[in-house]
């Protein structure tokens, strides 16, 4: 009894599930529509106000941190296919930022930012996606890679002295102060010293929890 009481209970949790997840891809549908194309101005949505570079502002941190659970269970079930395809959208995604700054195109709205925007937008998605996997990083790490990685840090290094004193005007570096930088740098340092390990915690808590109530129906069945 006790078996078929929580399977029927867990069915109909996910029917709501389901009916919720359909009714808000339809509203959200509806009002991409209205706002592209029929121009609705309660929306505020439009090619000028909501580009690619606007939707990725909104939306990159909720989705990464939205999917981190998934990330740190099923990053070791990756096969060969799957990692091709996720390079094959990064390459993709590449090309749409070139040709939103060679052609340009502005419903990507890519064409403005500099490099300090960029940061501002990738360092913190970036740091919460991969610090759960910074131990195995820094195990694999060979002497290549090392290379690479001070490599990259000159080529940091040249950007903001060119962009402090040169004005290179694609950095977006000058005027911003020590102020601009503590705003830019406190929260991903934050993040993963204080706020991500304590996520983590109630997310393992949260798993454990979920594979104990199988176990504890099947102990109670008749």
């Amino acid at each position: 009894m006790a078996s078929a009481y929580t399977t029927h209970t867990t069915g109909g949790r996910r029917r709501r599930i389901s009916t919720l997840r359909l009714v808000a891809a339809a509203a959200a549908a509806a009002v991409l529509v209205g706002g592209y194309e029929a121009h609705w101005s309660w929306t505020g949505i439009s090619g000028k106000t909501a580009t690619l570079w606007d939707w990725i502002s909104l939306l990159l941190l909720p989705v990464t941190v939205a999917t981190l659970p998934i990330w740190l269970t099923k990053r070791h079930a990756l096969d060969s296919r799957r990692k091709a395809a996720a390079w094959a959208l990064l390459a993709l995604f590449a090309g749409i930022v070139l040709a939103g700054y060679l052609v340009p195109w502005a419903w990507t709205g890519f064409e403005g930012n500099a490099l300090w925007d960029w940061i501002n937008l990738l360092l913190l998605p970036l740091v919460v996606a991969t610090f759960p996997v910074w131990p195995e990083i820094r195990q694999e790490l060979r002497t290549h890679h090392h290379f690479l990685l001070v490599l990259a840090l000159a080529g940091f290094a040249v950007a903001v002295f060119g962009g402090y004193v040169w004005g290179w005007a694609w950095t977006g570096f000058q005027g911003n102060t020590l102020w601009d930088w503590l705003h830019l740098l406190v929260l991903p340092l934050v993040f993963p010293t204080l706020l991500l390990p304590a996520a983590l915690a109630i997310t393992a808590g949260e798993l454990m929890q979920d594979e104990a109530q199988p176990a504890d129906s099947a102990s109670i069945a008749p």
